[in-house]
């Protein structure tokens, strides 16, 4: 492990240890929704929504209010290349729904999105690691965490989730991907 991975995972050790739940922490006593970026190098995303037009798949900006969302990060789909843009719906001190956008996908919501600029990302990943780790939480909310981590294209996210897999590692000790369902 080179120096700078080795302080970065002694400095969210360190977080995780003087963090209590950062649910409400991030966001004190504000319901609605919530937009940030990290200051991790190089993250980079093209995910924007789109919508069928004539059976055809056509970028369009993300209404945060909608039902249901589909994203796309390739084709004529895709927003142009842009740094993650987290965006979190805060309802009770608790989130409610989780995106990760490109900072050049057009985003809208009939209310105010707060902009907490940028913040470290280690500051990042422990504020989804107590989403992800909180088990008051619904399964979908926990999933949407953990799918905000993977498309942060982050150094830090994904030492998190590989200590997670080495935690708890199958029968067998070994990950393995199939084409079949397995038993």
């Amino acid at each position: 492990m080179n120096a700078q991975k080795l302080v970065a995972t002694a400095l969210l050790v360190v977080l995780a240890g003087i963090c209590s739940p950062a649910n409400a922490e991030m966001f004190p006593g504000s319901d609605g929704w919530h937009r940030w970026q990290t200051d991790e190098v190089g993250a980079v995303t093209d995910t924007c929504c789109f919508a069928w037009r004539r059976g055809t798949p056509a970028k369009t900006g993300c209404n945060l209010d909608g039902q249901t969302m589909s994203y796309s990060s390739g084709g004529d789909c895709a927003a142009g290349p842009g740094r993650p843009q987290y965006y979190v719906l805060m309802e009770g001190g608790k989130p409610r729904a989780i995106r990760v956008l490109s900072a050049a996908c057009p985003v809208e919501s009939a209310t105010e999105i707060k902009d907490h600029g940028t913040l470290p990302a280690a500051e990042n990943i422990a504020w989804f690691r107590d989403v992800i780790e909180d088990g008051t939480l619904a399964d979908d909310i926990r999933e949407e965490a953990l799918f905000a981590l993977v498309q942060s294209d982050s150094n830090l996210a994904f030492d998190y989730l590989d200590r997670i897999l080495s935690a708890n590692p199958p029968a067998g000790g070994r990950y393995s991907v199939s084409a079949t369902p397995g038993p």
